[in-house]
C-alpha cells in the first residue's frame, strides 16, 4: 500500500513539473501553466509561446530567429535597410 501511495505521489509531482512553461535561450518553449526558471510572461518582444518567452526576449534588441509574432518595438529596431 505504501508503494502505491509513493507511485501516486511521484506521478502527481511529475505532472506538476512537466506542466510549467519553460523557454530556453534560443526561444524554444514547452509546457503549460506557470512560467518556470528564466521564462517570463507578458513582456515579450519575440519568440513568444502562450504569451511567454525566455527573459532575454523581453529586450527588443535581442534577435529571435524563430518565425512568428514580433512587437512593434522589435520591428522598428530590426528593419532591414535596402543595400545600395
Amino acid at each position: 500500500m505504501k508503494f502505491l501511495i509513493a507511485v501516486l505521489l511521484a506521478s502527481c509531482l511529475l505532472q506538476v513539473v512537466i506542466a510549467d512553461i519553460v523557454c530556453n535561450d534560443h526561444g524554444s518553449c514547452t509546457g503549460d501553466g506557470a512560467p518556470y526558471g528564466d521564462t517570463r510572461c507578458g513582456a515579450c518582444h519575440s519568440c513568444v509561446y502562450k504569451n511567454c518567452c525566455h527573459f532575454k526576449f523581453t529586450d527588443p534588441k535581442t534577435t529571435c530567429y524563430i518565425p512568428g509574432w514580433r512587437s512593434d518595438e522589435y520591428n522598428l529596431l530590426h528593419v532591414k535597410l535596402p543595400v545600395a
